[in-house]
């Protein structure tokens, strides 16, 4: 119990004295409920049965309110009988022992609730329970002394009959109250309530045979171990609050039973019984509470290794393997019950960016998030779980109407993408949504699963939001990964190759450079077109391996002309934007100017404008280290991204190349002719040299020449050509 000094406001002190009085008012007429089981129990006429053990549980559950409430129904119950000293000796004594209780209790368990665990058992047996009931006992019996109400010699006594009576109450009824106090809704199987009404009757009829054949004081101790078997039955068979019940209910037959075979209560062999009865009782409530919270202990521990075992521990949403469970559980009801099952495949977009920049830390705060967000707006039926990584999933069953899951994957997209503040900063994701149906587009788990993959990456792709699968996606899908597997074998086989496209100074007609464009060539003789295998490459990473080879056969080639005395021109490479965020860059080019002998000055590298533009800063310094080795940088595909001219001011760049896309459509299209003069003019104004591809006709070049565009490359100069057919165009003046 904390100690903190503060005035409420008159609500806050209103809503206190009200909750206290109502504690107060159910102390009360507990304790007035009490006085006539009192001669049954064989208790001291003054104890206030069994308010004092809901005292102690009041105080766990509500506090300062219920210590409140506790001093005041004791108070209004005293005051019936006796003097208000006396009452109010008294009541202060129920609130001091509900004090020390509630104490002591949360000392060794700041957070405990109810008593359902060793640990907590053994502090409520051996510690909170005796101390607070020895204290009240004290305190009450003090009190009576002081004002005459009984005297020395028998005080000792007197103390340990209240407290002995006080304590058994404790441990039969303090654990269920704090139990129901903290329970929620607990739903019992058929086969669970019949066991139980089965124990229930048994107790009864066990207990009356037991006493009404057998010697009473020999009863009274079989009876304790017929009701001890029932109670450690209820610990093994079900949940910490039916034990709790159990070992109240057992003490409530045990003593009924007593009563009932008993001619006269107020009789020295009933006093006998029921001392005998109470003695067999303790262990009988301890060993139920006991076994009960190890039981419970273990429990705890399966289900939470069950959750570990099947819920994603950042999010707390279902994994991987709960949800393969689920959905192939779903499929077999759907199957069941002729109905369709929705499973929609969700990957955010740009969450990489925030991952990478900001930190692991951040990036999994946008995760939480998302997943409360999910959460938020999904059916109660509904299932969703975090497969890994940033990918989600939503098992959708039971759709209201034809077109709901289209409507669920735009409200999804409509509230992941609502931006969001986290550390001071405002940021925003989006989500691209793949959406596959059974049975129509698979019938088993893993299908479905695949199948709204590869829609959630034509979604991605086509920046639609979401798509459906179809079949062609999965033929498409088929050719995707047969490229993927030939372009892994490509490397280890040598099956790539360099192709050269020569660059044209329009001012002097004069080849200045070349760039190596890498090729597939399969040993069959098979060609695969760069459209078709570098999107690929890009996506699964290896254009990585492949761009270094790249670098590492045009830096080798260069010096074989060199050392050929061919004086070959600057060889330019193209960085990809995944190679361009890859940390080894700059040492793979040093290692390999290193080991081929190249002259960095005459290695050109060109990297497009949407990699320079994810991560300004970040594209300061690889640019500045790239400076350093004494390179020289293009932007390539300019005109296509988002750039503007304070980015490209900061750039240590020497050349921009507009896209092919822009000259194509040049002479008829007065936006492309435009956008080219902007460029032209743009460039020359901050001292950058301006090349030009994809140059096919002599009226594209005249157009050129008049905006004093620099350099051209295209076929109306060459087509990329073989090293050998590079070598006619060195040290020659091109007609055109």
């Amino acid at each position: 119990m904390q100690f903190k000094l503060s005035i409420p406001t008159i609500g806050q002190a209103k809503s206190f004295l009200a909750q206290a009085g109502v504690i107060g008012f159910v102390y009360f007429i507990t304790a007035y409920l009490g006085t006539f089981i009192t001669p049954y129990i064989d208790a001291i006429s003054f104890f206030e049965l069994p308010a004092i053990a809901l005292a102690a549980a009041l105080a766990v559950r509500y506090g300062w309110t219920g210590i409140l409430g506790c001093v005041l129904g004791s108070l209004l119950f005293h005051l019936l009988k006796m003097p208000w000293q006396l009452a109010a000796a008294l009541a202060i004594g129920s609130g001091i022992a509900s004090f020390i209780f509630n104490y002591l209790l949360r000392l060794f368990h700041p957070s405990a609730v109810t008593i359902n665990q060793v640990s907590t058992v053994a502090t409520f047996a051996f510690i909170a329970a005796p101390i607070a009931s020895a204290v009240h006992a004290i305190i009450s019996i003090l009190s009576m002394k002081w004002l005459g109400f009984t005297s020395l010699d028998s005080m000792a006594q007197t103390v340990l009959t209240w407290w002995f009576s006080e304590l058994l109450l404790a441990y039969l009824t303090v654990p269920l109250l704090l139990s129901i106090f903290a329970s929620q809704k607990v739903n019992f199987q058929l086969q669970e309530k019949l066991e139980m009404g089965t124990a229930f009757v048994a107790m009864v009829i066990v207990s009356w045979l037991t006493l009404k054949y057998g010697q009473m004081l020999a009863s009274s101790e079989i009876i304790i171990f017929v009701l001890l078997a029932f109670v450690l039955l209820a610990a093994l068979r079900f949940k910490t609050i039916v034990t709790h019940a159990a070992i109240f209910i057992a003490a409530l037959i045990a003593f009924t039973s007593l009563i009932f075979n008993v001619e006269h209560i107020h009789s020295e062999l009933y006093s006998h019984a029921a001392f005998t009865l109470k003695v067999g009782l303790i262990p009988m409530a301890l060993g139920g509470l006991f076994v009960a919270s190890a039981f419970s202990e273990r429990h705890n521990a399966e289900a939470e290794l069950n959750k570990l075992a099947n819920h994603d521990p950042l999010t707390s949403l279902p994994n991987r393997t709960y949800f393969q469970q689920f959905l192939t559980h779903s499929l077999a009801q759907a199957y069941r019950q002729k109905q369709q099952v929705y499973l929609l495949f969700i990957d955010l977009d740009r969450f990489k960016k925030i991952n990478d920049s900001e930190g692991h830390e951040l990036g999994d705060a946008v995760l939480r998030l998302i997943a409360r967000r999910l959460n938020e707006i999904l059916r109660a039926d509904d299932f969703v779980a975090r497969l890994g990584g940033d990918e989600f999933a939503v098992v959708y069953t039971h759709p209201p109407v034809n077109n709901a899951a289209s409507n669920l994957a735009r409200k999804i997209i409509g509230i992941v993408s609502e931006s969001f503040e986290l550390e001071g900063r405002r940021y925003s994701v989006g989500a691209s949504i793949g959406i596959s149906v059974y049975p129509n587009d698979a019938t088993d788990a893993h299908a479905l699963l695949r199948h709204a993959d590869l829609a959630m990456y034509q979604a991605k792709s086509k920046r639609s939001g979401f798509e459906y699968f179809s079949e062609e996606m999965n033929v498409f899908a088929h050719e995707q990964l047969e490229i993927e597997n030939g372009l892994r074998q490509a490397l280890e086989k040598g099956e790539l190759l360099l192709m050269y496209q020569p660059k044209v100074d329009l001012r002097t007609n004069q080849v200045v450079g070349l760039e190596a464009l890498v090729r597939w060539l399969t040993n069959a003789g098979v060609l695969t077109s760069p459209d078709k295998f570098i999107p690929i490459a890009e996506e699964t990473g290896l254009i990585v391996p492949i761009g270094r080879f790249v670098i590492r056969e045009a830096c080798e080639q260069w010096v074989r002309w060199h050392e050929a005395r061919l004086n070959p021109p600057p060889v330019a490479v193209n960085i990809s934007p995944r190679q361009f965020s890859d940390l080894s860059l700059i040492a793979d080019i040093l290692e390999i100017i290193k080991t081929t002998g190249m002259n960095p000055a005459m290695l050109n590298v060109e990297i497009t404008e949407s990699a320079t533009m994810d991560d300004p800063e970040m594209t300061m310094e690889i640019l500045a280290e790239m400076r350093a080795l004494n390179l020289h940088l293009y932007i390539d595909d300019f005109g296509t991204g988002h750039s503007n001219l304070g980015q490209l001011r900061r750039l240590p760049i020497d050349a921009v190349k507009i896209d092919k896309s822009f000259i194509n459509d040049v002479l008829t299209n007065n936006d492309d002719a435009e956008i080219v003069t902007a460029i032209i003019n743009l460039a020359h104004a901050l001292k950058i040299r301006v090349v030009s591809e994809g140059i096919e006709t002599k009226a594209q070049l005249a157009f050129l020449r008049e905006l004093g565009c620099d350099e051209i490359q295209g076929f109306l100069v060459s087509k990329p050509v073989s090293h050998s057919q590079v070598e006619t165009f060195f040290n020659k003046t091109i007609k055109l």
